[in-house]
């Protein structure tokens, strides 16, 4: 029997863990394309057309895909200058005020980039004729995924354990995982 709230707490790692190795398959996949590529155009005099496409299409999706479901947020590019010198009740502030502004732009944006992305289907790659909407799939799932994050972001800024979310944000806790709500341990640890 495990105890009460931690029944998701390793599906979480679990899923980080797929998802990592989908990442780096990902970039193993562009790697391998690229050097076939480079091999047939300049040792065989044979280029083959659709290495160029297949090698941006993956990238862009491996790139979308560890953003969305790999990184921790300490691990994203930050403007954090004024945040890593403030006290935590006023990182919170700021943490809420970004987070807020956030969902509601991108939640504002996303019917319009999922109709765009719907629209697409009419069109085609050059090379390879995949349909665009599947192409620019990517766009709208990784902003979902964020914008879901952000809103557990927000509920867990709101709770009365902020100041783990804070140190998190901080990168206090960068080896641990995502999941604030892991029970707290007598030694001090998640």
């Amino acid at each position: 029997m495990t105890p009460a709230g931690t029944t998701g707490r390793g599906i979480a790692p679990s899923f980080r863990r797929v998802a990592g190795f989908l990442s780096a398959a990902g970039i193993a996949v562009v790697f391998a394309l690229f050097v076939f590529g480079v091999a047939m155009r300049y040792l065989f005099d044979r280029p083959v057309g659709f290495v160029d496409e297949a090698v941006t299409l993956i990238s862009v999706w491996s790139t979308f895909w560890t953003a969305a479901f790999v990184l921790k947020w300490p691990e994203h590019i930050a403007f954090d200058v004024v945040y890593a010198h403030v006290a935590p009740p006023a990182q919170r502030a700021l943490l809420l005020a970004g987070a807020t502004g956030f969902v509601i732009l991108m939640g504002a944006a996303m019917p319009g980039m999922i109709d765009y992305t719907l629209f697409l289907w009419r069109e085609r790659t050059d090379v390879m004729l995949l349909r665009l909407d599947w192409v620019y799939a990517v766009f709208p799932a990784f902003f979902a995924v964020i914008l879901l994050r952000f809103v557990i972001v927000l509920r867990r800024l709101v709770g009365a354990d902020w100041r783990a979310e804070v140190a998190h944000w901080s990168g206090a806790d960068l080896d641990g995982d995502d999941d604030a709500t892991a029970p707290k341990t007598p030694e001090g640890g998640a």
